[in-house]
């Protein structure tokens, strides 16, 4: 009975050491989450102003896409640092990098797409109407 109670408490104590040393996010003190929503924050807009800017400028939707991730690349890093300065576990770190990573790479992409494709159907009608307008 005595092992049991041994081994039980042992379990317990560190049960809780792991658990204390593992922070996330929602650990952090409530001006450091701030601070991390104001990144994303500044991270999404910079994603949005770079597919803006790139649909006047660039041919090749993917390297329009590479271009604007890599220009936002710096809020990434600077979310890393944050997180990683408030003790946050650095797998965590690394997956919320390369989350947000992946969903604006999908968005972007996305949009650019539908971009050119309301591109390419704009100009195949104004084809179209040039050609009736030549014919009548």
């Amino acid at each position: 009975m005595k092992k049991f109670l041994i081994s039980a408490l042992l379990l317990s104590a560190s049960s809780a050491i792991i658990a204390q040393e593992y922070v996330t996010p929602a650990d952090m003190p409530e001006a450091a989450q701030t601070k991390m929503y104001s990144i994303l924050t500044d991270y999404n807009k910079c994603m949005m102003q770079g597919h803006l800017h790139s649909n006047h400028t660039a041919e090749n939707p993917q390297k329009a896409a590479e271009a604007v991730m890599q220009s936002c690349e710096n809020h990434l890093d600077e979310l890393k640092t944050h997180l990683t300065s408030n003790g946050v576990e650095s797998s965590l770190v690394e997956g919320m990098a390369k989350s947000m990573r992946s969903k604006a790479a999908r968005q972007l992409m996305t949009k650019t797409m539908n971009n050119y494709a309301a591109q390419a159907a704009a100009m195949a009608n104004a084809e179209k109407l040039k050609e009736q307008s030549a014919n009548e």
